[in-house]
C-alpha cells in the first residue's frame, strides 16, 4: 500500500512555476486595475490623511509591482518586452528624478518621486498582464462594475463619503456625486473612462455588459455636475470612432489632434497670446473656466522667470513662494493654498521645466497618434487602439482644465499611462482574441 501510494505521487504530473506564473496574470491584472482605480482606501473623502503617502498604499504598490515584474519575466516573449523600451520615457523619468534637486524639500521629493515611478511602473505593466483580448475584457468588465457598484451604493448607503456635503470646503458643490472618489472632478473623467470600456466591451460582442456599463458610467457622470466630462466623453468617441467605422482612421487622428489643441489654445493659451485671447472674449466675454484664467495668469511670470528647471517637484504650488505672493485684490480665485495649476502641461513646465512639458506633449499627444496609425487592420488590435485612443484623447483634453501629470497614484494620470504603453504594444505586435 505504502508502495502503491509512493509510486502514484511519484507519477503525478509536475506543474511548472511558468505554467502557474500564465495562470494568475488576469487575475493580476485585475489587482492592478483596481488598485489604480480604487485604491486601498476608496471613500477617503474628507480625511486629513494623505491617501499617497499611506504606507499602506506605498507598500501595495511596491509589492504588486514586485509580483508583476517577476510574472512577466517568465512568461512573456523577450520580443514583447523590448516593445516597451522608450527613450523619450526614460528621458522624461530622468527629468522627473532631476527635478527634486530644485525642490524647497529635496528628500520629501525624492521618496515622491520615487513612489511615482513606481506606480508609473505598475500602471504600463497592466496591459501585458491579460494573455489576449478576452481576459482584458472579462478584467474590465469586472473592474468596471466594481467602480460603478461601489459608487452608487456609496451614494444610497454614505452619501457623506460618496456625495459632496454643503458644509465642506467647496460648498457649491453640495449634493454633487463623487463616488469613491475624493472630488467629482476626479469621478467624472474616471467615469468617462468606464464609459469607454464599455464600448470596448459592446463592439467586442457582450452587447448587454458593454451597454450596461456606458449607460451607468454616463449617467453617474450627469450627477457629478462635471460638465467637461459629460459634454467631452461622447464627442471624443464620436471623432474616434466614426471615421474609424468610415475606414478612415486617419481622420480621427487629425480631428484628435486638433480638438486637443485647440482645447488648450482656447484656454491657457489665452493668457499667453492676446489673439487668442480676443477670440475667445468674442465667443464669451465674461468667461474665467471657474477662476481658472487667474491661477494661469498668476503662475505666468513665475514660468517666465524659471522656464529651464523648474521649481522642482512639489516646489511651486503650496511652497513659500506662492504662499506668501501678491495677488490682484479683483483675482477670480487666490491661487494661495491651491494644490495645482489646473492645467496638466502648465504644472510640468512649473515643476520640471518646459523642456520637460514639451517632451510631455510629445509622449501623451504625438507619439500615441503615430501608434495609433501604425495599428495593423487585425480586428482585436483596431478595437483595443480606438478604445486607448479615446482615452488619450479625452485626458489631454481634459488636461487643459486639470492637473493630474506625474501626480504619484492620481488614477487619471495612471489611466494615461495604461492607454500610452497600451498603444505602443498595439501598434508593433497582433492581439489574440484569446
Amino acid at each position: 500500500m505504502n508502495n502503491i501510494a509512493i509510486q502514484n505521487r511519484i507519477n503525478q504530473p509536475r506543474v511548472s512555476p511558468a505554467f502557474v506564473a500564465s495562470a494568475i496574470r488576469p487575475i493580476l491584472a485585475f489587482a492592478v486595475l483596481a488598485l489604480i482605480w480604487i485604491s486601498f482606501r476608496p471613500f477617503a473623502a474628507g480625511s486629513s490623511e494623505e491617501i499617497e503617502s499611506s504606507l499602506l498604499n506605498q507598500l501595495g504598490y511596491t509589492g504588486l509591482l514586485a509580483v508583476s515584474i517577476l510574472t512577466l519575466l517568465s512568461t512573456i516573449d523577450r520580443r514583447v518586452a523590448l516593445t516597451y523600451v522608450s527613450l523619450p520615457w526614460l528621458l522624461i523619468m530622468a527629468l522627473l528624478v532631476f527635478s527634486t534637486i530644485f525642490s524647497p524639500a529635496p528628500e520629501d521629493a525624492r521618496r515622491a518621486v520615487a513612489f511615482t515611478l513606481i506606480a508609473l511602473l505598475l500602471a504600463a505593466s497592466f496591459v501585458l498582464l491579460p494573455r489576449n483580448a478576452d481576459e482584458l475584457c472579462n478584467v474590465l468588465a469586472i473592474a468596471c462594475f466594481l467602480v460603478l457598484g461601489l459608487s452608487l451604493a456609496g451614494v444610497i448607503l454614505w452619501p457623506q463619503a460618496a456625495v459632496h456635503q454643503s458644509y465642506e470646503a467647496e460648498a457649491q458643490h453640495g449634493g454633487l456625486w463623487r463616488g469613491i472618489y475624493i472630488h467629482k472632478n476626479l469621478a467624472g473623467p474616471i467615469m468617462a473612462v468606464i464609459a469607454f470600456a464599455g464600448v470596448y466591451i459592446m463592439r467586442r460582442g457582450r452587447w448587454i455588459s458593454g451597454i450596461a456599463i456606458a449607460l451607468l458610467a454616463l449617467f453617474f457622470i450627469s450627477q457629478t455636475g462635471s460638465k467637461t466630462s459629460l459634454i467631452v466623453a461622447p464627442a471624443v468617441a464620436a471623432i474616434v470612432l466614426v471615421p474609424t467605422l468610415a475606414g478612415m482612421r486617419g481622420l480621427s487622428a487629425f480631428l484628435v489632434l486638433a480638438a486637443v489643441l485647440t482645447t488648450h489654445a482656447m484656454t491657457i493659451g489665452t493668457v499667453y497670446s492676446e489673439t487668442l485671447d480676443s477670440i475667445l472674449r468674442s465667443i464669451d466675454p465674461l468667461t474665467t473656466f471657474t477662476g481658472r484664467i487667474s491661477i494661469w495668469e498668476f503662475s505666468k511670470p513665475f514660468l517666465i522667470a524659471e522656464p529651464w528647471t523648474g521649481y522642482g517637484y512639489d516646489g511651486f504650488w503650496l511652497s513659500d513662494l506662492v504662499l506668501y505672493a501678491e495677488t490682484a485684490f479683483d483675482s477670480a480665485w487666490d491661487p494661495r493654498g491651491i494644490v495645482h495649476g489646473h492645467n496638466g502641461y502648465l504644472d510640468i513646465a512649473l515643476i520640471m521645466g518646459v523642456p520637460a512639458m514639451l517632451l510631455l506633449i510629445w509622449l501623451s499627444l504625438i507619439a500615441p497618434i503615430i501608434d495609433y496609425l501604425r495599428v495593423p487592420n487585425l480586428k482585436e488590435n483596431v478595437l483595443l487602439s480606438d478604445f486607448l485612443f479615446m482615452i488619450v484623447a479625452f485626458t489631454t483634453m481634459n488636461a487643459a482644465l486639470e492637473s493630474f501629470m506625474f501626480r504619484r497614484v492620481d488614477p487619471v494620470w495612471l489611466t494615461l499611462v495604461i492607454a500610452l504603453f497600451g498603444l505602443r504594444l498595439v501598434a508593433r505586435l497582433p492581439v489574440r482574441a484569446r
